[in-house]
């Protein structure tokens, strides 16, 4: 079996657990009524016809409205984080806005063979996970930093046998039958940096604009740590003044400042492509009974585009990766269709 907390510490342990993400679900959702850019992200590996490995993920994203906004109460929360941080490197608050998002988001893994009741030892064990996260932008025309922190909660507790077995019940496919042989309950939490800066742009706003983007991350947490760097290329009419479209990864709301800043039609092709080393993973060091050891070294790639009209848009993304498979087991190749709208 998975390995648990105790008895008694589990029994302790879970009324904490869903009373803190109750409440910080309420806090994201109880600003949204002056909220400034709203989003939700649902990955999905049928998107790219498979269903294992990281099998479904949704994220529900909000942003404030910058600190300097003084038509919107939520500008007030960016304020005080800005305020309250801007000794870090990257938060100039003179010369670049701020504003603080909010994220909820759960994740699921399962085998290859969803149908089987009695898990195998040699491929991927079910696991849920649901976390919590806030995070403090700054940014310019050219560079955008941000700070954040996370918590979550792995186990029964994250819902992802019920979303796993709704998501597989509206789109007609296999019922999942492992979900009793999960990972146990446990807490999970950690802080993470993020930099991007536009390296070259070319061309007109109204016809066809091009730009290149680097970015850089950096992981501390007991569910992921990890170092990242990549490289983003896209082109469209009327691009949005944010960065980079979150081509390679669940876990950041980067793209969300600047991405509704004008009231017309536009549209966008991009390809992301990166390299992350991950000294540690919560579901390699966790997994035994099962097999599953994930490499240090993992190549990412993410091609897509995205269509806006008004305060409204529409991404769609395809997301490969190599070296996930450190012994028999399948890189994690999945889909993210993405909508963000202004409030």
């Amino acid at each position: 079996m998975p390995p648990k907390l105790p008895p008694l510490s589990e029994q302790l342990l879970r009324p904490t657990l869903v009373t803190l993400l109750k409440s910080l679900t309420f806090s994201v959702f109880a600003v949204t009524a002056q909220a400034d850019t709203f989003n939700i992200v649902w990955d999905n590996d049928l998107f790219t016809g498979m269903d294992r490995g990281y099998t479904n993920g949704l994220k529900l994203s909000y942003l404030t409205a910058t600190a300097d906004d003084p038509q919107r109460k939520s500008s007030r929360l960016a304020e005080g984080a800005r305020d309250s941080f801007d000794f870090l490197p990257g938060l100039d608050s003179v010369t670049q806005d701020h504003a603080l998002a909010f994220s909820m988001r759960q994740l699921m893994v399962t085998p290859a063979d969803i149908t089987a009741r009695e898990p195998r030892l040699d491929d991927l064990p079910y696991a849920g996970f649901l976390l919590a996260g806030t995070t403090l932008w700054s940014w310019d025309a050219s560079n955008i930093t941000g700070y954040g922190v996370h918590l979550g909660v792995v186990g029964p507790e994250s819902g992802a046998e019920a979303s796993q077995k709704w998501v597989h019940k509206l789109t007609g496919s296999k019922t999942p039958n492992g979900w009793d042989h999960q990972l146990g309950t446990d807490v999970i939490g950690g802080v993470q940096a993020e930099h991007a800066r536009k390296v070259m742009q070319s061309g007109s706003p109204d016809s066809l604009k091009q730009e290149v983007s680097v970015l850089g991350s950096a992981i501390v947490s007991s569910f992921r740590t990890s170092g990242r760097v990549g490289l983003v290329w896209r082109i469209g009419k009327h691009l949005p003044m944010n960065f980079v479209p979150d081509y390679a990864g669940t876990a950041s709301t980067i793209g969300l400042p600047g991405a509704l800043n004008e009231n017309r039609q536009g549209w966008s092709v991009f390809i992301g492509m990166g390299l992350e080393y991950v000294p540690y993973s919560y579901l390699d060091k966790n997994s035994a009974p099962s097999q599953f050891d994930e490499s240090l070294i993992q190549g990412l790639a993410g091609i897509g585009g995205t269509w806006q009209w008004n305060q409204l848009q529409l991404a769609l993304t395809l997301r490969a990766t190599t070296g996930e498979k450190e012994t028999n087991k399948d890189n994690f190749n999945y889909g993210t269709l993405s909508v963000t709208w202004a409030l």
